[in-house]
């Protein structure tokens, strides 16, 4: 009361001042807008309270001092008075977590069903980049954090059962916000490193990601220049929030928890930055959902640029604002000074100049409509040309792209609403959807409608099989641009989805894979988005393939190559570079070591690096063979970057091969290939072959093989048939996924021991946490966990979860437990538990387990020992090779 007293004793003291101002009256009948007008005199109420509490005792009258936007016309001093009090009524009524972000007037609030809702361009008032020495080629561009993809914060946070640290965990988006509405990532970078550490961040504390998006990965201590100390800084995305490196009050900080915080009277639970590791916040105390290794939700970024690779021996000395939305970004690549420049167009483009030093200069367009052709890298030769001495053009649009238009689409376009799909599915940015970021979306969108989960899958993964035209497991901006035909719903499956040679048969004509229409590419090994012999892959010999080529332009001097593919993370990954191949040349044989110099592939070493794809489905590789105007003269053993900037203003020509290869190897496949026709064997009889054994001998080969995913919290080894066939080989952690292939032998009694990480005198997991299992697996035949499969505990404990006092049960495990003909008949089924419940990590989610279920005995917590066992019955079953093993492995040994 005494409060309010004052505030209304201090409107009083204000009429005088309110009365005879000559641009605050007007003719009483005018009705100016009462919002705005509460806003103003609210405003300015507070300015003239900080005037006079700075001001001595013997000071003149205060005036006021408004901002030239906000001056406003009132009637009457009584008029004001009403509205200056509802005006500060209002203010009683604002969040305690707004208060923080109500200095920075760019960002937009509202308070809506227990959330504040906060909404950005993205980009802070203070400088930026400037101090970088590791840096990806990222520039700072505007995000639309508005609308439904704002940031939200739960106004009333709950404390979690079981914090949840942040440590190689949370690496995707952010963890917190801070007061000026940027987003705080992890301390560590997507790769685990501690990006403040290694020369990532500028002397703000931020950088670009991938889709040009600026953030910080420690708290912004700078900004308690604007909000004070009294405020906190930034909030963690579980609502509590984070102070200074003092308490409000000055005082020094003690007690914190793991998650570097701790509870006060004053201010509840809280955290607090520090200047070394976390920096931010050591966990969420607060309760938060974990979607595909980020905080769920949170908005997006989209990016109209590729993402790039780091720029060895860069940095970033200068950034400055250029007119109302131009930017210019300085920098040095060993002490060659470089710049960037770039402005934002109204009209949704992007022009952009390079200034690459003693490289020339180069420029290119991006759209925010067309992304770069679904997000990968835009055809090299016709993005970037030497700029003309006289005067910059703007780039030509590229021959991979529609050509852009003035003006954006209407919001509700056809178009439009896919962006909007597009936008909110695409969770990296990359422009394209994985049948992760699909499910991830879908389990979302379910869970907000109401919906069952598993239903909403279901449906969606027709649909997704559906848009996947060209059966590489991921969703291009051409597949969700095209709308499934009306006669599809009454088709069968197979009709829906082309064969692998239907897409050949559809692939671009040889005058879209060449720059000038005329120079083309080819090999006698593989066709045009076929696959790529085994042989040319690590399923084989892994040597390069033969290529040819013809009609070079007619100035060449040399050919370059590079092979590369995007991966689904967005990564751009290189598999062969090859330069100075020289003029003469029309073709590369198989193997190739002696014509051209031989750069680098991605993991470094010199020569081909054959493809070897992780991941379910068919992934595209892209050959692409460059005629120069002259030979490259290059310092070292260049890799793709290296090799794309020592061209840049040389190329008269490219031309592309697309190859594609399916993985065999540890992605996540689980469907069996199909199996090579075999010729007859009655008539060949037992002579011997001339390399050895006997020519009526029918091997197993690598295509009878199937896949089986095994995931597990914590540990497991399986046995098949009695014999030992997967142990994980990452003791006691549940960041992985052991994918393996197996020979089918029908029938298959399956054994698993699986163990959860606890003490055997405690049952607790790291000295005084009560843990959780979890198992599940999938084999290429279609056998999956679920409630069928027998269960049986062998230690349980801590008992009654009774963690100061822990007490266990435990019994020994019975013998030959793995063996086919043990009895298990008196066990009980298993029970099944939920995605929610057993929280998988982000490798469960890059591998196919669908159609099983997480698996585990009755209590998920406090059993920390389980054997399951089943029995795959195939009748009819029987093997295409004739061959049996002479290694007898029947007693491989178990622990």
């Amino acid at each position: 009361m005494g409060f309010m007293k004052a505030i209304f004793l201090g409107i009083l003291s204000l009429l005088p001042l309110l009365g005879v101002a000559h641009d605050l009256t007007v003719p009483l009948d005018d009705d100016p807008d009462r919002e705005a007008l509460r806003a103003h005199i609210l405003s300015d109420w507070h300015q003239y309270q900080a005037q006079r509490l700075a001001k001595s005792a013997t000071a003149s009258a205060p005036t006021f001092s408004r901002s030239p936007h906000h001056t406003l016309q009132v009637a009457s001093s009584s008029h004001v008075l009403a509205l200056a009090a509802q005006a500060i009524a209002a203010e009683a009524m604002i969040p305690e977590t707004a208060k923080a972000f109500l200095p920075f007037k760019k960002l937009d609030l509202r308070e809506e069903g227990g959330f504040l809702y906060i909404g950005s361009d993205g980009l802070p008032e203070h400088g930026m980049m400037v101090g970088i020495t590791a840096w990806q080629q990222q520039v700072p561009l505007p995000q639309s954090y508005w609308g439904d993809n704002t940031w939200r914060l739960p106004l009333h946070p709950r404390p979690a059962a079981q914090p949840a640290l942040v440590k190689d965990r949370f690496l995707r988006g952010a963890i917190a916000l801070a007061a000026n509405g940027i987003p705080i990532f992890n301390p560590q970078n997507n790769r685990g490193e501690i990006s403040q550490e290694i020369g990532e961040l500028d002397q703000w504390g931020g950088h670009c990601g991938r889709a040009d998006d600026y953030h910080y990965h420690v708290v912004p201590l700078h900004l308690q220049a604007r909000v004070g100390k009294g405020l906190p800084v930034a909030y963690a995305l579980d609502g509590y929030p984070i102070y200074g490196l003092t308490e409000p009050d000055g005082s020094s900080v003690s007690g914190l928890d793991e998650c570097h915080g701790h509870e006060s009277i004053t201010l509840g639970y809280h955290y607090h930055a520090s200047l070394k590791y976390p920096y931010v916040i050591g966990g969420f105390h607060g309760e938060v959902t974990e979607a595909e290794g980020q905080v769920d939700p949170q908005p997006r970024a989209h990016p109209v640029r590729p993402a790039l690779q780091a720029l060895r021996g860069a940095k970033i000395t200068g950034f400055e604002k250029q007119g109302p939305q131009g930017y210019q970004l300085r920098y040095e690549v060993n002490g060659d000074p470089r710049s960037i420049t770039y402005q934002i167009n109204a009209d949704g483009t992007y022009p952009f100049r390079f200034n690459n030093g003693r490289e020339g200069m180069v420029e290119e367009t991006y759209s925010a409509l067309t992304t770069g052709s679904g997000g990968r890298e835009p055809k090299r030769d016709a993005d970037r040309k030497r700029m003309p001495e006289e005067g910059r053009r703007r780039s030509e649009p590229k021959n991979d792209e529609p050509p852009r238009k003035d003006s954006q689409p209407s919001a509700t376009s056809p178009r439009a609403i896919l962006n909007r799909i597009e936008s909110q599915a695409d969770a990296n940015g990359d422009g394209l959807i994985s049948a992760a970021e699909y499910a991830a979306h879908v389990r979302r969108a379910a869970s907000q409608k109401g919906l069952s989960v598993d239903s909403a899958l279901q449906a969606a993964r027709q649909v997704f099989a559906d848009q996947d035209t060209n059966q590489n497991g991921q969703l291009e901006s051409a597949e969700w641009q095209s709308e499934p035909s009306p006669t599809l719903e009454t088709e069968s499956k197979e009709k829906r989805r082309p064969t692998r040679s239907q897409v050949a048969n559809e692939s671009p004509s040889p005058a879209t894979r060449s720059s000038d229409g005329r120079f083309l590419l080819s090999s006698p090994a593989v066709a045009d988005a076929a696959e790529l012999p085994a042989e040319h892959t690590g399923d084989g010999a892994g040597i390069s393939p033969a290529l040819t080529w013809e009609n070079p332009p007619e100035h060449t001097q040399s050919y370059a190559l590079i092979m590369d593919h995007q991966d689904r993370d967005g990564n751009m990954k290189w598999y062969w570079t090859v330069y100075n191949i020289p003029a003469s040349a029309r073709s590369l044989p198989k193997d190739n070591r002696e014509i051209g110099s031989t750069g680098t592939g991605f993991k470094g070493a010199v020569g081909y690096e054959p493809p070897h794809s992780k991941g379910a489905g068919a992934h595209t590789y892209v050959i692409t063979l460059y005629a120069l105007d002259s030979p490259l003269v290059i310092s070292g053993t260049p890799g793709r970057v290296e090799l794309l900037n020592a061209m840049q203003g040389k190329i008269l020509a490219s031309s592309s091969l697309h190859v594609v290869h399916t993985s065999l190897g540890a992605g996540g496949e689980t469907s069996r290939r199909d199996r090579p026709s075999q010729p007859p064997t009655s008539d060949r009889g037992d002579k011997p072959s001339p390399r050895g054994g006997f020519s009526g001998l029918i091997k197993p080969t690598l295509t009878d093989t199937m896949k089986l995913n095994v995931y597990a919290d914590n540990w497991f080894m399986l046995y098949i048939n009695g014999r030992l066939t997967a142990v994980d080989s990452i003791p006691f952690t549940p960041h992985n996924v052991v994918s393996v292939d197996v020979l089918p032998e029908y029938p298959m009694t399956i054994a698993v021991l699986a163990k959860d990480n606890a003490d055997p005198k405690t049952g607790l997991e790291y000295g005084s946490s009560i843990g959780d299992g979890g198992f599940i697996l999938k084999f290429g035949d279609g056998t999956v966990t679920n409630a069928t499969w027998k269960a049986k505990s062998f230690f349980h404990g801590p008992l009654k979860r009774d963690a100061n006092h822990p007490q266990v049960i435990q019994e020994p495990l019975p013998d030959h437990w793995w063996q086919v003909d043990f009895d298990d008949s008196a066990w009980k089924s298993a029970q099944e538990y939920s995605l929610e419940a057993v929280d998988p990590k982000q490798p469960y989610y890059d591998h196919d387990f669908e159609g099983a279920k997480f698996i585990w005995t009755e209590d998920l917590a406090l059993d920390n020992t389980v054997i399951f066992r089943t029995r795959v019955e195939k009748p009819g079953w029987q093997p295409r090779w004739n061959t049996r093993p002479d290694l007898d492995v029947t007693e491989a040994p178990m622990r």
